[in-house]
């Protein structure tokens, strides 16, 4: 039991030891950091600092041998601004421009910048530790406004374009300026534009007389268009009539081929009514002459058959059958022993008739 306790104790020494060692011997960079190493004694080699950036992360410390700087290596903003409660030093802190033609005018201006990577350490050699590039980064940025934005004339402050072209002006002056340094400018934006109270009055002025002559001129072009319009009216009204004159006329002219359209369509159709009409007559003509022809050919060939019947036997027939219809008996006793009335031959030759030969 004793010996797991001893064990124990010196597992617990061991990893508070090598703790103490790894803390002691390295350096942790956070996120959003750059280091610059400065080598104090090195026996083996060149001592001083070392050309090179150390990104986030562990790195092996040397205790006094080593000295480690961190800078801050994300975007970082310059505000210049007349309101001590959003100013980078919390102080009334605006670039105050004498304008070319002598007013003074106050510039909120935002410079956002950064180190450049791996420039860390020419950055340390250049300037020094701490946030001492902060300050130049400030004194540079004002020289070049005053100087870029001191050309302009007032006028030109209204203008957003011409105040943009300064801006990107002053932007390029800063990178060349701050860029050996291992400085980067990434933006130079004017937020805010404040003029001297008597500018601002003038130009009140100068705009309200200007809107004046503005007024008289519109005045005068409503005058004249006005009698323009008038002019316009009239003739928009003399182009109505005529069209509606032509309107008429067109449509007068379209009665007028529509009708004889209309009066042909109607001819031609009588024309060709009274043509199928003479040509159902002729044909009727034709067909009750052929039916004539043919009715009178029919009785002509039973007249003619009639009279070859009478010329024979059927003559006698015709004449007995005649004679037969002539009789008029009413009341007649016939004995059946003289005659025999299912012998028709007989009968016929009574009635004069001549029986057929068998």
């Amino acid at each position: 039991m004793k010996t797991i306790k001893i064990i124990s104790i010196l597992i617990t020494v061991a990893i508070l030891g090598f703790w103490i060692v790894l803390h002691s011997l390295t350096i942790d960079i956070p996120i959003g950091q750059v280091g610059v190493r400065i080598q104090q004694y090195n026996l083996f080699g060149e001592q001083g600092l070392v050309a090179k950036d150390y990104t986030p992360g562990w790195h092996l410390d040397r205790g006094p041998l080593d000295k480690w700087l961190l800078f801050d290596s994300t975007a970082q903003t310059l505000e210049m601004t007349r309101d001590r409660h959003q100013g980078s030093d919390r102080s009334i802190d605006d670039i105050k421009v004498q304008s070319a033609d002598g007013y003074a005018i106050s510039l909120d201006v935002t410079v956002k910048y950064q180190i450049i990577k791996d420039k860390a350490y020419q950055l340390y050699q250049q300037i020094g530790a701490g946030t001492k590039y902060k300050i130049i980064v400030r004194n540079e940025a004002q020289k070049f406004c005053m100087g870029s934005f001191g050309q302009m004339k007032t006028e030109g402050f209204y203008n957003p374009a011409e105040r943009r072209t300064t801006a990107e002006q002053v932007h390029k002056d800063l990178n060349a300026a701050l860029n050996p340094k291992g400085l980067e400018v990434i933006e130079v934006l004017i937020r805010s534009v404040q003029f001297d109270p008597e500018y601002e009055n003038k130009i009140r002025h100068k705009k309200l007389a200007d809107q004046e002559v503005e007024l008289n001129i519109s005045m005068g072009k409503a005058a004249e268009m006005s009698g323009k319009t008038q002019v316009i009216e009239a003739e928009t009204a003399k182009l109505v009539n005529l069209v509606i004159k032509e309107k008429e006329a067109e449509l007068i002219r379209m009665q007028a081929e529509t009708d004889l359209q209309i009066a042909t369509i109607k001819a031609e159709f009588d024309r060709y009514v009274k043509e199928k009409e003479a040509d159902a007559n002729l044909i009727a003509a034709q067909k009750d002459a052929e039916g004539t022809l043919k009715v009178l050919t029919a009785q002509a060939a039973g007249e003619r058959m009639r009279n070859e019947a009478l010329q024979g036997s059927g003559g006698d027939i015709l004449v007995a059958l005649e004679a037969a219809r002539n009789l008029n008996i009413t009341d007649v006793d016939v004995s059946t022993l003289n005659i025999d009335f299912l012998d028709l031959d007989a009968m016929v030759e009574k009635l004069g008739a001549t029986p057929a030969k068998k």
